[in-house]
């Protein structure tokens, strides 16, 4: 799916995602958009739609200016958009139950295509060599991650 796959890239190049690499911090945009939308009581309803898209921009973008440095406004609205336009609207037809019932599959494929993006720009920036060598740096980044909030 092009879609979702230029979501995460994005994603990945605008660094609109949690404090860590772990997958829950990667994920947790993408999370906050699906729990927004599952909890819309109506999505065919262009009132309760566009105020889960609007909202969804607001709480994205608290949660990134929390943990991230340097992240636009304009970024994290281009990616809600991204998403409602291109992976809703398009990709599922403005269905939001047949993505919801998708799910799973979807948080799995968007966390491949996000991490993999992530191994490239580690290998252009020159912090690994081949993308291979950035996933393992990123799973140490990870590793040391989890360490230090054992020992706090």
């Amino acid at each position: 799916m092009d879609a979702l796959k230029d979501l995460a890239t994005y994603a990945a190049k605008h660094r609109i995602r949690g404090r860590s690499y772990k997958p829950n911090s990667l994920l947790k945009p993408l999370d906050i958009m699906l729990q927004w939308l599952e909890r819309c009581p109506d999505t065919k309803d262009p009132n309760e739609f566009e105020l889960v898209r609007t909202g969804t921009k607001g709480l994205i973008l608290a949660h990134v200016r929390r943990v991230a440095k340097g992240v636009s406004e304009d970024a994290v609205y281009h990616y809600v958009d991204l998403f409602f336009d291109q992976v809703l609207n398009e990709a599922h037809h403005k269905n939001a139950n047949k993505l919801l019932q998708r799910e799973r599959l979807i948080r799995s494929a968007y966390l491949v295509y996000m991490r993999r993006t992530i191994a490239d720009i580690f290998v252009a920036k020159g912090k690994a060599k081949s993308p291979d060598e950035a996933t393992q740096v990123i799973q140490e980044m990870d590793e040391q991650d989890a360490d230090a909030e054992e020992n706090e």
